[in-house]
């Protein structure tokens, strides 16, 4: 053996293998049609097709067929519309489950140039059913340890997308002087989008918020008429949507809310007054995370005054008050108090400030859904220049976000993958296609196939009914 020195490599290489070419048809992404068979086989995929403006060319075979061909893109990761070339064209897998030629990218762009106003607006309320049936499903089918709430909580927030094109619709400059279009969203604390909108890339922040909110909680009506002086859900959001249009969204539903205070409320000048702060109380579990990153759990205050908003005097809404202390990074000795606020109608008999403080701290759940929807699904980009277009696009890649989330919710309830390692684990599998007496068979691993069943069945889909599979 030579000596390292000699040799860095220390006599190592890799074992060479010999490739030969095969004529059999051989899948790369064996999963993909599982995911879109269960929504293509369930009751969400009739008012889907409802929401689709009339495609009736004999290549395209009607408009849902080409949407659920994008939204397999958009599940499969492709980044942009040539992909579907690139990954589903040709391809005998897609082919066969598709039942022929798969749809140019140029066709599914014209398919997207085809949504108006009323198309748009049917695929957001679609949405809105499509989270609460998802919702509905967890409620049955996962542990009791990890059902959603009987109380949901939902959160809002608004994005920018940056674009580099100067011809995209709807472009403009923001506050922080991105060239971007803004969208809106609400997904619920199970990672659930309920709702989105595309919107011009100066558009102000929580702009298209009351007339979300006012969609994704009108079916709670009825819940709120059974019980009326229970709040019916919480919704969270930062200091954009603390407006009276907003608020009053809030109130008329019957919801609690924890919304951040902004400035022009003087919340500041209030901080003298309070006589009595009440210190944070850590759970084991967070001085456990602190203790782990060699770090000291920072003092940490809630106090409380009451805000009376000029457009409805006779309210008076609690603000409470957080303050933490900082220490400063080049004088480990010293340091100052940081200040944050919001705004709650939570009653405050019933919980402590710490509880309702808390409901806020959880809205920091909803950006790591949308860093999802940008990283893992590229909502950065947006393919065309119409803007109706890029709407209807956004639309679909959430939902197409949905399924993948509803799938790591059903197989993988205490610690859902994103779906970048769902994409490893359901989709990425390779198969062999084979056909016999008529009938197309895909064959995969065993251990896929348990997989599938387990996916299949928390679905209330009978897995035998899948017959595409098989591992011999």
């Amino acid at each position: 053996m030579k000596l390292r020195e000699i040799d860095p490599k220390q006599g190592f290489s890799v074992k060479r293998t010999r490739l030969k070419v095969t004529k059999d048809k051989l899948v790369g992404n064996a999963g993909l049609g599982t995911i879109v068979e269960l929504f293509d086989k369930s009751p969400l995929s009739t008012e889907f097709a409802k929401c689709l403006p009339e495609r009736v060319s004999n290549n395209s075979k009607g408009a849902y067929r080409m949407a659920l061909v994008l939204i397999s893109s958009l599940i499969h990761g492709d980044d942009c519309l040539d992909d579907i070339d690139a990954e589903l064209g040709e391809n005998p897998s897609a082919e066969n489950f598709f039942r022929g030629k798969i749809p140019s990218s140029k066709a599914i762009g014209n398919l997207l140039r085809d949504f108006g106003d009323e198309h748009l607006d049917k695929l957001n309320k679609f949405m809105t059913e499509m989270g609460y049936q998802i919702r509905g499903n967890l409620e049955k089918q996962l542990p009791e340890e990890f059902k959603p709430s009987k109380k949901p909580s939902f959160n809002l927030d608004s994005t920018p997308h940056e674009q580099s094109g100067d011809l995209i619709e709807g472009c403009e400059y923001n506050y922080n002087g991105k060239w971007c279009l803004n969208s809106e969203v609400i997904y619920d604390e199970m990672g659930i989008c309920y709702a989105g909108v595309l919107e011009a890339g100066n558009t102000k922040p929580g702009t298209d918020g009351p007339k979300l909110l006012d969609q994704v909680l009108e079916p709670l009506k009825q819940k709120k008429i059974d019980n009326p002086f229970e709040k019916i859900a919480h919704v969270n959001g930062d200091s954009a949507y603390a407006y009276e249009d907003f608020l009053r969204v809030c109130i008329n539903h019957g919801v609690s809310f924890t919304i951040a205070a902004h400035g022009n409320m003087n919340w500041e000048q209030e901080i003298p007054n309070i006589a009595e702060w009440q210190k944070w109380q850590y759970s084991e579990q967070e001085l456990k995370k602190f203790k782990k990153r060699n770090k000291i759990a920072p003092e940490r205050f809630l106090g409380r005054y009451h805000w009376s908003p000029y457009w409805a005097k006779n309210l008076k809404f609690p603000v409470i008050i957080k303050k933490e202390w900082k220490t400063d990074p080049d004088f480990p000795e010293s340091g100052s108090f940081r200040y944050h606020a919001v705004i709650t109608n939570e009653d405050l008999f019933t919980y402590s400030y710490q509880q309702v403080y808390s409901r806020y701290l959880n809205r920091a759940f909803i950006e790591n859904s949308i860093k999802e929807s940008k990283t893992n699904f590229d909502a950065y980009h947006m393919p065309c220049l119409s803007f109706k277009a890029n709407h209807a696009y956004l639309l679909l890649l959430l939902i197409a976000q949905n399924l993948l989330r509803w799938v790591a919710l059903v197989t993988k309830p205490e610690k859902p993958h994103y779906a970048k390692k769902l994409r490893r684990k359901f989709i990425f599998n390779p198969g062999k296609l084979v056909s016999h007496a008529g009938q197309v068979c895909l064959r995969v691993t065993e251990n896929f196939k348990k997989e599938v069943d387990r996916l299949v069945e928390g679905w209330q889909f009978n897995p035998e009914t899948n017959s595409a599979f098989s591992t011999s």
